[in-house]
C-alpha cells in the first residue's frame, strides 16, 4: 500500500480460517487496554478465552467482520446480542464489543465501515438498540460513534480495594 494511492479495502464476515489472525489482533487490543489504564486482572491465554466467548454463537448471537487490504487482514470488529434485564425493558440489545485496526491501516475509514457492517447485522437481528464501551482516551472511536449518533448514557468507574483501604486510612 502506498501513500499516493488509496488502497482497495475488502470487507467480509470472519471465517474460522481468520481466527488465528484476529486472536493476534485481540491480544494487541487487550495489551492496549492495560497501557491505557484498564484495571481488571490480566487473563492467561486471553485471546483463546476471548475466542471461546463467542465462537459457538457466531452467526446467531455474535458476528465478526474483517477488513482486508491486498488479501491481508488489517482489522476486525466483534458484535454481540444480549437481552437486558426485564427491569431495563427486557429487549434485545446489540453490543459492539471489540475492534482493532492495525496502525498502518488507520485513518482510511476502516473503523467506520466495520462499525456500519456490525450495526446493520444487529439491525437485521431485530435488536432494540446498539451499545458500546470505549476507553476514555480513544478519541478516534468516539468520533466514529458520535458521527453515527450514539449518545452517552452511563459512566463506568472502578474502585480497587487497596485504593479504598488507603482512602479510608488517609481520611481517618
Amino acid at each position: 500500500m502506498t501513500d499516493m494511492q488509496t488502497p482497495i479495502i475488502n470487507y467480509r464476515p470472519t471465517t474460522e480460517a481468520d481466527f488465528p489472525i484476529i486472536m493476534e489482533m485481540y491480544s494487541l487490543l487487550n495489551d492496549h487496554f492495560y497501557k491505557t489504564g484498564y484495571r481488571l486482572p490480566r487473563t492467561e491465554n486471553v485471546a483463546q478465552a476471548w475466542l471461546d466467548s463467542f465462537q459457538r454463537s457466531l452467526g446467531r448471537f455474535s458476528n465478526s467482520y474483517i477488513a482486508e487490504i491486498d488479501g491481508k487482514v488489517v482489522g476486525f470488529i466483534l458484535c454481540r446480542i444480549k437481552r437486558v434485564p426485564l427491569y431495563f425493558g427486557g429487549v434485545l440489545v446489540g453490543e459492539l464489543t471489540d475492534m482493532w485496526i492495525v496502525p498502518e491501516a488507520r485513518r482510511l475509514g476502516i473503523g467506520d465501515q466495520l462499525v456500519r457492517l456490525a450495526i446493520e447485522w444487529e439491525r437485521q437481528q431485530g435488536v432494540h438498540s446498539v451499545e458500546i464501551q470505549v476507553l476514555l482516551e480513544n478519541e478516534a472511536s468516539w468520533r466514529i460513534f458520535d458521527r453515527m449518533g450514539f449518545k452517552t448514557e452511563f459512566r463506568v468507574a472502578r474502585l480497587l480495594w487497596d485504593e479504598y483501604d488507603r482512602e479510608v486510612h488517609d481520611s481517618a
